[in-house]
């Protein structure tokens, strides 16, 4: 391994078949830690991710992130020439991982069924919107529909009153690429220690039921958990307030006895300690509103930074709100290494969030530019026994691609 502490799936080859966000974000987290991830793209424009954006006046840039560390192949799989090097391909790898929904594989012959006969120790892990089987199950979705509307998240979020929030782009796709990627890892111990492949299909909308769990059985268990809940109605110490800068405070005590009276400390309000309508759990529920909108005018006299100070003073769990212009000037993410810095394609030095996981202490992973579109499509081709009169000739009819800079689609 070297002194490289992320090279711990060296000599894994992970064929990936996918596009927009959550597939290839699980990707990344496997090249990150040493994988060959070769990204097989279709003709004439591959991943979508290199021209679309969710947002008015946002940049293509996804694409760059998601897939950094991989390698790109770009060939028609709809034709003879290009299935056939795919199929070249997927008997070198251990993985295929895919987000191409079943009856589009079926068409490509790429579904698990047939796969398994032909490649016995391959794993086939498809990500779905909805899951393999049930009404859904051949829906078109992404993370808003699947993760944070269909998945609670949405209707769980908003404040009571108000309409369902507008979710950050791609927040359930990273999440559920998280889990893909795990599941990945614990089918390739399998793969080594027997030579078996596995089946694994992953989804956004089980990854928010999932994330949801705790909503999911309290709501089953106690008549007073509904959403959407507003703030005057959730538990005083667990909640949301606004300091006299107008920026934003949360704390989350669940130890209600334990923390009341540091709250109360703070505020000089010290007389509410031995009120026996106040000061246990039971009791604070039972009047949150009040509470809340005691702790609202004592907070309210501290502006965000004092405030703070006083309240890790006292050790209490709080975290300021942060804006996504806080998130870049973090401290902490910055000592952790949380963030980095990178070049885009186009020489822009970007702000970027490292993949969450840390091997070694703080350290970043190894970080290599997303590839062009079929950047290494020749490079593939020769290692899988094609001579270059081939290669030139599918590149001239457009079965293939090979790019060493941006294409003339609007790509970046």
């Amino acid at each position: 391994m070297g002194t490289n502490p992320y090279n711990l799936l060296d000599g894994v080859r992970i064929v990936e078949l996918t596009t927009y966000v959550a597939a290839p974000s699980a990707g990344r987290l496997l090249a990150d830690w040493g994988a060959e991830v070769i990204k097989v793209e279709a003709t004439p424009r591959g991943d979508v991710t290199r021209f679309v954006v969710p947002l008015p006046g946002m940049k293509p840039v996804p694409y760059q992130f998601h897939n950094a560390n991989k390698k790109s192949i770009c060939v028609n799989l709809k034709t003879p020439e290009g299935s056939e090097v795919m199929h070249k391909l997927l008997k070198t790898a251990n993985v295929l991982m895919t987000n191409t929904r079943e009856k589009a594989l079926v068409k490509l012959g790429m579904d698990y069924d047939t796969l398994s006969k032909q490649y016995p120790s391959l794993i086939h892990a498809q990500m779905t919107g909805f899951g393999e089987t049930g009404p859904m199950a051949n829906d078109a979705g992404f993370d808003n529909v699947c993760y944070w509307a269909l998945g609670g998240a949405m209707y769980a979020s908003m404040e009571k009153g108000t309409a369902p929030i507008i979710p950050p782009s791609a927040f359930g796709d990273n999440s559920t690429a998280c889990t893909f990627a795990g599941a990945i890892c614990a089918a390739l111990f399998k793969q080594k220690c027997t030579g078996e492949g596995s089946k694994i299909v992953s989804s956004l909308y089980g990854q928010a039921l999932y994330n949801m769990t705790e909503p999911i059985m309290s709501i089953q268990l106690s008549d007073q958990d509904h959403y959407p809940k507003s703030r005057l109605e959730n538990t005083p110490l667990n909640n949301t307030y606004m300091c006299k800068d107008g920026k934003w405070v949360m704390t989350c005590c669940h130890e209600y006895e334990r923390y009341f009276p540091l709250f109360m400390k703070i505020i000089g309000r010290e007389e509410l300690v031995q009120n026996p309508e106040f000061n246990t759990f039971a009791k604070g529920n039972e009047h949150s509103r009040e509470i809340i909108e005691i702790i609202s005018e004592g907070f309210a006299k501290f502006d965000r930074d004092e405030l703070c100070k006083k309240l890790k003073e006292l050790d209490v769990p709080h975290a300021v709100v942060a804006n996504v212009p806080d998130l870049l000037e973090s401290e902490q993410a910055w000592d952790n290494k949380f963030l980095t810095k990178f070049k885009l394609h186009d020489g822009n030095e970007v702000v970027e969030a490292a993949t969450p996981i840390k091997f070694g202490g703080v350290t970043e992973a190894p970080r290599k530019a997303s590839p062009y579109l079929g950047e290494q499509t020749r490079e593939i081709m020769e290692e899988l026994g094609y001579d270059q009169a081939t290669i030139d000739d599918y590149l001239e009819r457009g079965v293939a691609i090979c790019k060493d800079g941006p294409s003339d689609l609007g790509d970046c």
